[in-house]
């Protein structure tokens, strides 16, 4: 059984430019990937003409948008609430009928969240998010242990031992942490290599998979639309 995960940052769908709506849509239909984890998105990206059903958040954002969805063309049994109903979305998908995955897509937040009372130093609220979600993917983990734990989406930060994007100059202890939440759920990042010469930039954006699968994952690859996006999205093939 081949299984095809996708995560892609939208840029706010756009930033309100519905013109670039379809085009990034039509990425979305050519990696033909059977779950995608789409962020910062919104309702108009619609896919389920793909032959995808959606899974959104309880709350959208402040912008009236979802910072995570979730889009599987395989079958859903169920939706799971997550620690943050804006922030994260996460639902059990049936591979075969003897196989489920938990897909978990989020954000971890970005360098400069300055937290509610707006008095954050830079990564202060990133790193809190790591334990926090840590936390929630240990819940939801040992709810479902028979189950593949897959989590997506944008990390910000690289995971290819790179000082790009700050990570290892002011963010040394983010990058730490979020190997020991990995480690601690006894997860593995499919895509910490660097993509440089790849797509000539490096990546935030992530899909980790239970350690016991990283053996099945067979492809890994990525794609950069500067037009369309501030992001490039990142897709892994896993043979179960």
């Amino acid at each position: 059984m081949s299984i095809k995960i996708a995560t892609w940052n939208l840029d706010h769908a756009s930033k309100n430019n519905s013109r670039k709506i379809d085009p990034q849509v039509d990425i979305i239909k050519g990696i033909n990937a059977d779950i995608w984890i789409l962020t910062e998105t919104c309702s108009q990206v619609d896919i389920s003409p793909l032959g995808y059903r959606p899974v959104v958040p309880e709350h959208k954002n402040k912008y009236q948008k979802y910072w995570s969805t979730i889009w599987s063309r395989v079958p859903i049994r169920n939706e799971i609430r997550t620690y943050d109903t804006e922030t994260a979305v996460c639902a059990e998908v049936e591979i075969t009928p003897d196989i489920s995955m938990i897909v978990y897509g989020t954000i971890i937040t970005w360098q400069m969240d300055k937290g509610r009372d707006g008095k954050s130093k830079p990564w202060e609220e990133h790193n809190k998010s790591i334990i926090d979600h840590g936390a929630d993917w240990s819940k939801i983990i040992s709810q479902n242990k028979q189950s593949i734990f897959c989590v997506a989406g944008d990390f910000n930060q690289p995971r290819d031992g790179s000082n790009w994007y700050f990570a290892h100059t002011s963010n040394r202890n983010g990058i730490m942490e979020m190997s020991r939440q990995l480690a601690g759920n006894d997860l593995s990042c499919l895509t910490s290599d660097d993509f440089h010469t790849l797509i000539d930039r490096h990546n935030v954006d992530h899909i980790c998979i239970s350690s016991r699968c990283k053996e099945f994952c067979k492809t890994v690859d990525a794609w950069y639309a500067p037009d369309l996006s501030d992001h490039n999205g990142v897709w892994v093939e896993l043979q179960l």
